[in-house]
């Protein structure tokens, strides 16, 4: 069966990337799966997100069912501009949220330093077996040697909701 993109009948689903409720009435991207937990052959399970949290988590899906459809797809450039980059860099889609290291024993997964107490870090993730995993840490200084690109702003605020303006400036500025 193929992904789909409809509207949430109610509002129980919650987001597989940011892991807030799906509104009932708000479009939703469904990711289809084999289920590895039924029994039989052709088996699925869906696995539901945020458009803009498919289109920065699950490129590759998500484009999928952008370049298949023919019907009108609400922000349907949006998307695209946002999944292309985690087409392009294959580490893109890792990005989760960014915070300041709340001690200095975490190794950067890139120059395998320390991560200094009180310093910016963003947080990466791995998918596998259709689950987010934890999979450690960069400085924001290294976020262009590993991920290949530091145009990461717009995902580091949808998934880090709680920073302020003058947070991201900073974020922004170390970034460059």
């Amino acid at each position: 069966m193929p992904h789909l993109l409809e509207r949430a009948p109610t509002g129980r689903a919650k987001c597989r990337g940011c892991s807030r409720a799906i509104a009932a009435g708000d479009w939703r991207f469904g990711e289809r799966l084999p289920n590895p937990y039924a029994d039989g052959d052709g088996a699925e399970m869906t696995h539901w997100y945020h458009p803009v949290c498919a289109a920065f988590k699950r490129p590759e899906p998500i484009v999928e069912l952008l370049k298949a459809t023919t019907d009108p797809v609400e922000d349907r450039d949006l998307l695209l501009r946002h999944a292309e980059p985690g087409l392009l860099h294959r580490r893109l889609p890792r990005v989760d949220v960014v915070s300041r290291a709340p001690s200095g024993r975490a190794a950067c997964r890139h120059c395998r330093e320390l991560i200094e107490k009180g310093r910016w870090r963003l947080a990466l993730v791995f998918y596998e077996d259709g689950r987010f995993a934890p999979s450690g840490y960069i400085h924001l200084t290294c976020a262009r040697a590993y991920l290949e690109t530091v145009d990461i702003i717009e995902r580091i605020t949808r998934f880090s909701t709680e920073l302020t303006d003058a947070d991201t400036a900073e974020i922004e500025q170390e970034l460059r």
